[in-house]
């Protein structure tokens, strides 16, 4: 019985602990990395394995697919080797942040962290969660961070895959870098063996410990940015203009924060530092005596004169890579960094836009002042119509105001509109001053414009120019009227409308007025000329008929304004000559069309009585026959009336013979002969 007990308590303690493993096997499949959300998706990046490029680059096509919205891709330039550089943007906000990894080649558990942290950060914007209490989709539609995963695609490679991933011919230049070595664990610099963290313009001359020659480690290059990666990163950054940049390195979980910064700047940097520190559990490094340089961020501290951090992620590995199995810790204490980063950017960039506003604002408030002085020039001082005019001093003004809200606009459009409101409407306000001075400047432009076609019009008079040229002059005039009206019309100010009014417009409307008339008359002749030629010499003699009555119209206008028409007599006697001509060929034209005319009608008049004198002879001689025929016919009847009685009387006189039959041609006798008395 007790052996039982023994043995079924020994069962149940059993039981006891397979359930509790059970329980924990469960736990660990439902527990996820940290800083994942519960709903969990299939995981795009893997970072429980080697980390290859090609890879990485696999992995950004499918989180672009898979974050379309959120996720946009550049290839910012090419390895050595020809291996593309790629940077990921996350975010849609105009604040930028720059993280990277992988500057050197064994240090690539960093450019796995960068690719999770994209992800983690993409699936957290999507789900609206909160990594290490941060807001992700807050922060990244007030920013965007871009990260550059693998600065170092070449040398990645190359300590990951070895020479099988290289060209034959380099095998033995790549082996010398690495002291005869054929094992590349050891690998930092790219496949040239240049050390990329030791090529920024950071104080590189006086960098110490360089290999004279390059290297697998530490070798800084002939020249600062002479690196095709290096030279890639810079510009881009450049481009990007971040407000804080992360570049992430292993191992040793330290922080490097500072280079010769500033006291102000350090007091700044030192904050942001501690923050991360606390984040990651990372030790800060301060500065020492003598600064390596070369380094990105001592580079873009220095360059740009805003923060930058290099955390050195995981335990001491030595000179290899750091396990994967690391991956999951360094995760635990980085996941929140991106995000504090961005956070802290946001901050930074809103502060400076601020400070840069408030120092804007008060070089818009001095320039709309200087803009304020074009007013003079297109309506204080417009008295008379010789102010209307376009001085050196004007245009000089108006040529500095334009270019002064260029540059403005320029830099307000750096701005959140927040803080640019009232920079803006002093731009407006310039633009105002522009535009009106523009108007003036343009109305003076076309008035001479005008007046230019006004004395076209009035020296053809005066020289006496009968030609198309004229009505050609005098439409051009009219239409150059109406434009004039409407440069006219949006000037600033009535009395500045009335005395351009005055001053070209009126006087051109004279002018096409005053020899309107000619440009009739012009026309007519033309058309009498057509009319001529075409045989239509009525017509063009209706037409002459006209000239009269518009010659004095036309000369009466003439006479109002002399003074402005000194010898339009030239014209009115050579256009006289041509009419003269016209008129005597027109006039001999229907003088001979007359005497055609009176000659066709006289022969048409002898024609109409020969024709009558026929008709009434045959009418005659049809009467006549008609006459003949009726007496023949009267004879005829006459003759058979007294035919038919001499019969009569021959019967009576005869005796009669009852069984004779008369002689006639039916019975063979021969007819009898009547006599006609």
């Amino acid at each position: 019985m007790v052996n039982d007990y023994k043995t079924r308590k020994g069962w149940g303690y059993l039981k006891k602990i397979s359930q509790l493993i059970v329980m924990m096997l469960v736990l660990s499949l439902l527990i996820q990395l940290p800083g994942e959300t519960k709903a969990a998706s299939k995981t795009i990046v893997n970072p429980n394995k080697t980390y290859t490029y090609t890879q990485m680059g696999k992995d950004i096509t499918t989180l672009k697919k898979a974050y379309p919205d959120l996720v946009q891709v550049k290839t910012i330039g090419a390895s050595e080797y020809g291996r593309k550089i790629y940077a990921v943007g996350l975010g849609k906000g105009s604040t930028n942040v720059f993280i990277n990894g992988s500057h050197h080649a064994r240090e690539w558990l960093t450019t796995s962290l960068n690719m999770y942290m994209i992800e983690k950060y993409a699936a957290a914007y999507k789900g609206n969660k909160k990594i290490s209490g941060y807001n992700a989709k807050s922060l990244l539609n007030s920013s965007t961070i871009w990260f550059v995963p693998m600065v170092n695609p070449d040398g990645v490679t190359l300590q990951q895959q070895g020479l099988k991933a290289f060209p034959k011919s380099t095998h033995k230049a790549i082996i010398k870098m690495n002291n005869g070595s054929k094992n590349f664990k050891r690998w930092k610099a790219n496949a040239k063996g240049i050390d990329l963290n030791r090529q920024y313009k950071a104080d590189w001359g006086k960098i110490k410990n360089s290999p004279k020659s390059p290297s697998y480690k530490n070798y800084k290059g002939k020249a600062p940015e002479s690196a095709k990666e290096v030279k890639a990163v810079v510009k881009f950054v450049n481009q990007i203009n971040p407000e804080m940049t992360v570049a992430y390195h292993s191992s040793g979980r330290i922080l490097y924060w500072n280079y010769k910064q500033s006291k102000t700047n350090y007091n700044r940097d030192h904050v942001y530092a501690k923050k991360i520190g606390k984040m990651t559990g990372y030790s800060l490094v301060y500065p020492g005596k003598n600064p390596s340089g070369g380094g990105f961020s001592d580079w873009f501290i220095s360059t740009k004169k805003r923060p930058s951090f290099t955390p050195e992620i995981g335990k001491p590995a030595g000179e290899t890579n750091l396990p994967v199995s690391q991956f999951s810790q360094i995760w635990k204490e980085n996941q929140g960094v991106g995000l504090y980063v961005a956070q802290e950017s946001i901050k930074l960039k809103d502060a400076r836009d601020k400070k840069s506003a408030a120092t804007l604002k008060k070089d818009s408030a001095a320039k709309l002042k200087t803009a304020k002085k074009l007013e003079k020039y297109y309506y204080t001082d417009i008295k008379s119509t010789s102010n209307l005019k376009i001085t050196d001093a004007h245009q000089k003004l108006y040529n500095t105001v334009t270019k002064d809200i260029k540059a403005l606009q320029s830099k307000v459009n750096k701005l959140p509109s927040k803080h640019t409101k009232s920079i803006k409407a002093d731009i407006t306000a310039m633009k105002t001053y522009t535009s009106r001075s523009l108007t003036f400047m343009n109305a003076v432009k076309y008035g001479s414009t005008l007046q230019t076609a006004d004395k076209a019009v009035v020296k053809m008079i005066n020289d006496g120019i009968v030609s198309s040229k004229l009505p050609d002059s005098h439409k051009k005039l009219n239409q150059t009227i109406t434009q004039m009206q409407k440069k006219v019309t949006p000037l600033y100010g009535k009395g500045a409308r009335t005395l351009f009014t005055q001053k070209y417009v009126t006087p051109a409307k004279r002018t096409a007025e005053d020899t309107k008339y000619d440009v009739e008359r012009y026309n007519l002749l033309v058309l009498i000329e057509g009319q001529v030629k075409e045989n239509k010499f009525t017509d063009a003699q209706k037409n002459l008929n006209k000239l009269p009555a518009l010659e004095k119209k036309s000369i009466d206008l003439k006479k109002k304004n002399l003074s402005k028409y000194p010898t339009y007599m030239k014209w009115e006697n050579n256009f006289k000559v041509k009419i003269a001509e016209l008129q005597k060929e027109v006039t001999d034209a229907l003088t001979k069309e007359e005497e055609a005319a009176k000659k066709a009608e006289d022969q048409k008049r002898m024609e109409q009585e020969k024709e009558k004198a026929a008709k009434e002879l045959k009418e005659q001689q049809a009467k006549e026959n008609e006459k003949a025929k009726q007496q023949v016919r009267e004879k005829q009847k006459a003759n058979q009336l007294n035919n038919e009685k001499n019969r009569s009387s021959f019967d009576q006189q005869k005796p009669a013979q009852p069984n004779s039959k008369p002689n006639s041609p039916h019975n063979g006798g021969t007819p009898r002969q009547i006599v006609n008395n």
